[in-house]
């Protein structure tokens, strides 16, 4: 197994000027740098520094697609899925998508005002938070019995589970539909 500081083969682009693709043969690395961030070289050896990994979709496919992106904004590989990544590039791009998602988990709901906006009180996984929800339209319920709630300052919380809340939580938490 290889050291996740050994350079790491990602994917190509199949055409000129397209992002690469899961499908195409690999011959892209990622390298993390000693200050922290990860540089990725392209199948023409160009290496482009300061690139982020970024989940397409966060919360419904959290292990796929993610793109790597340079510094520009432009798109320099597409990963279909993490699973399909051997496993040391995989645990390389879960760190980074770890470091890069702050979503704190809530595990319990200790009140919420009854007026809009909302004030929030809640137990997270790293520690109690108070925030401010502008409306209900700010609470998503995903079909997975899991909810995401976004603060007036864009950050979100995450509800793994509704039904598995404590009672005053879910209580707390339907009100505020």
């Amino acid at each position: 197994m290889q050291d996740a500081r050994t350079p790491q083969k990602i994917l190509p682009a199949l055409v000129a000027g397209s992002p690469p693709t899961s499908a195409a043969i690999a011959d892209w690395q990622l390298e993390r740098q000693e200050h922290g961030r990860l540089d990725c070289i392209d199948s023409q050896g160009q290496r482009h520094t300061n690139v982020d990994a970024v989940r397409a979709f966060p919360i419904s496919a959290p292990q796929g697609p993610v793109a790597i992106v340079a510094a520009d904004g432009m798109e320099l590989a597409w990963i279909d899925s993490l699973a399909a990544l051997q496993p040391s590039l995989q645990s390389l791009l879960i760190e980074e998508l770890a470091l890069r998602e702050f979503l704190p988990v809530i595990r319990r709901i200790e009140s919420v005002s009854d007026r809009e906006p909302t004030e929030w009180l809640v137990e997270t996984d790293r520690g109690q938070r108070r925030f401010i929800v502008a409306h209900c339209d700010d609470i998503i319920r995903l079909p997975d019995a899991s909810a995401v709630i976004s603060d007036m300052f864009g950050v979100r919380y995450l509800i793994k589970s509704v039904p598995l809340l404590d009672a005053l939580s879910r209580r707390l938490f339907e009100k505020s539909l």
